[in-house]
C-alpha cells in the first residue's frame, strides 16, 4: 500500500487545531486544582498508548506480551 503524504499532512492540522485544544482544556486547570484527575488521566494515557507498544513488540518480533498497566 502506497503512503500519502497528504494524509500525513491532514493528521497533522488536526492534532495542532482539534486534539491538543481539547486535550488543554480538559486536564490543563483541572489537573491542578485536583489530584484525583491526575490519576484519570494517566490511566488514560496508558491506555492510549498501548497499542503503540503492541505494534513496538511486534516489530521487533518481542516475546514479551505489552501489558497496559
Amino acid at each position: 500500500m502506497a503512503r500519502n503524504p497528504i494524509f500525513a499532512i491532514i493528521w497533522l492540522v488536526l492534532l495542532f487545531f482539534l486534539a491538543w485544544p481539547i486535550a488543554a482544556a480538559c486536564a490543563g486547570p483541572f489537573e491542578a486544582c485536583f489530584h484525583f484527575i491526575k490519576d484519570i488521566t494517566n490511566f488514560l494515557e496508558k491506555l492510549i498508548t498501548w497499542p503503540r507498544d503492541c505494534g513496538r513488540a511486534i516489530g521487533d518480533c518481542s516475546t514479551r506480551c505489552p501489558t497496559p498497566f
